[in-house]
């Protein structure tokens, strides 16, 4: 099941519903807490445990499936886009820099005391209200109970920058990410990236794994995991079109590719 289209506004915010089994939003972030109603829920490739009252920070792209228990869910879905999201004053957070350090085995996430979680339930039911009203200025308000949720979920989350990077090696970085992004389907190796931004394939790799902890070829193919991911759940494309569509000579070498990186085959993937 696809997500529902963006709207094209600058917030898009709704009550989670049992419907919502399996989707991705390409194009938008998401904040996703739930309060109770389910028994887990799996981003990307990874399956992650349900504690009450949990809120995920998902950057655009991910594939969320949500196992829900018997009784009916509690909780929203806050959708915002990169535009919104880019725009906001989060200097200091490192949740500003989701783009970066946010890896399909790393989600940021925090678990909410009961006192906290009914704070968050009137933030989101705040936003709701603005964002269905045609109050002049709303953006603001928006704005304003946006920051201040994404500000506890930057103290709370698990999203830590290495101890040793600084602004210039972080910038590096979201540069780096900006490229592979716009160019992993058909580049698939660290030198190519290298010759792009004009230094040695030994330099970006130093500077990747001092921010991420991670090798630039693993960011490279992160994002070829999750496009595949995404299109073997959301497309009808063959197997043997998704591995050309990345970028790879044989429908083999993607599917062993595959298999080596997620422990599953591409079918098993689709079917499970």
């Amino acid at each position: 099941m696809s997500a529902r289209e963006s709207d094209k506004s600058i917030l898009n915010i709704r009550r989670l519903e049992n419907k919502i089994i399996e989707y991705t939003d390409p194009d938008n972030y998401q904040i996703l807490w739930i309060a109770n109603g389910i028994e887990n829920i799996t981003v990307d490739l990874e399956t992650i445990p349900f504690y009450q009252n949990t809120i995920l920070f998902l950057t655009p792209g991910r594939v969320v499936k949500l196992r829900f228990l018997s009784e009916p869910p509690i909780g929203w879905i806050l959708c915002f886009s990169r535009d919104f999201f880019k725009n906001q004053d989060l200097e200091g957070l490192n949740i500003k820099n989701a783009d970066i350090f946010h890896a399909y085995n790393d989600i940021p996430r925090i678990v909410l005391s009961p006192k906290i979680a009914d704070r968050v339930h009137s933030i989101a039911e705040m936003i709701a209200e603005f964002a269905g009203s045609e109050i002049p200025n709303k953006e603001v308000a928006i704005s304003a109970l946006l920051r201040a949720l994404l500000v506890y979920c930057d103290s709370k989350c698990n999203m830590k920058p290495a101890y040793n990077s600084n602004r210039q090696d972080v910038n590096f970085v979201s540069l780096f990410k900006f490229h592979v992004s716009r160019n992993f389907l058909k580049f698939h190796r660290v030198s190519q990236y290298a010759e792009i931004m004009n230094v040695s394939p030994k330099y970006l790799n130093q500077i990747v794994k001092r921010v991420l902890g991670v090798t630039a070829k693993s960011v490279i193919q992160e994002q070829l995991i999750i496009q595949a991911a995404r299109d073997l759940k959301f497309s009808n494309e063959s197997i043997k079109e998704i591995a050309f569509k990345l970028g790879f000579v044989e429908p083999e070498h993607f599917s062993h590719f595959f298999k080596k990186e997620t422990g599953r085959s591409p079918n098993m993937f689709r079917n499970r």
